[in-house]
């Protein structure tokens, strides 16, 4: 297993991934501007990158799970990606250029729990 077996998602195809109703479901797992920030991707569970290990298997069973986070070259969404893929997730991805990404793009956010 490896890096090129998980899907790398733009955030444009992300979004119109969503607005296709495609099953595909993004994971915050920002760890450096979680704590402060005010906002997530709309509809993203939260997945704590500290002990990942056991909220993996609680992420719902028949959708992409899209990790995203806020560290230069996705490093912790992939390792997280990674992880879960050799758990026995098939269906895993990371989100390109992370939460900033997104939030340039402009696409939908709301506020975090």
């Amino acid at each position: 297993m490896a890096w090129d077996d998980i899907t790398q998602w733009q955030p444009g195809d992300l979004y119109a991934s969503f607005r296709m109703g495609d099953n595909v479901l993004p994971v915050d797992v920002r760890d450096l501007t979680y704590r402060d920030a005010e906002q997530k991707i709309k509809g993203a569970l939260r997945l704590d990158p500290v002990g990942f290990e056991n909220g993996i298997p609680s992420l719902p069973e028949g959708k992409e799970i899209v990790f995203y986070c806020d560290r230069p070259g996705e490093a912790t969404s992939m390792t997280i990606a990674l992880v879960a893929f050799d758990g026995g997730r098939s269906r895993v991805g990371v989100l390109v250029g992370g939460f900033q990404a997104w939030e340039e793009a402009g696409y939908p956010m709301e506020p975090k729990e």
